[in-house]
């Protein structure tokens, strides 16, 4: 189990943003901000790479890393939450 944070280059098309929120309609996720996404997962960061490089296509570059503890953030309100629910695991 983990949470990941994924960001990407770029706002994404109507289409590519369709595909991308069905991909991460599987899992437990919470917008960060326009280009960025934290998404709780028991796969591995290679199966998620995988999926996401299926979604984005080869047009988007994007970055997705493993989340630690301590985080630390400030007005982000709902993501700060949803980190910090207690049903979350680490």
């Amino acid at each position: 189990m983990g949470i990941y944070c994924l960001t990407f280059d770029r706002p994404l098309g109507r289409m590519d943003r369709h595909r991308l929120e069905m991909m991460l309609d599987r899992y437990d996720t919470i917008r960060l901000f326009r280009t960025a996404w934290l998404i709780e997962s028991t796969n591995p960061i290679a199966f998620l790479r995988a999926r996401l490089g299926r979604a984005f296509g080869k047009k988007t570059d994007f970055f997705i890393t493993r989340l630690s503890e301590p985080w630390c953030a400030d007005g982000i309100g709902p993501v700060s939450q949803w980190l910090s629910d207690p049903q979350r695991q680490w």
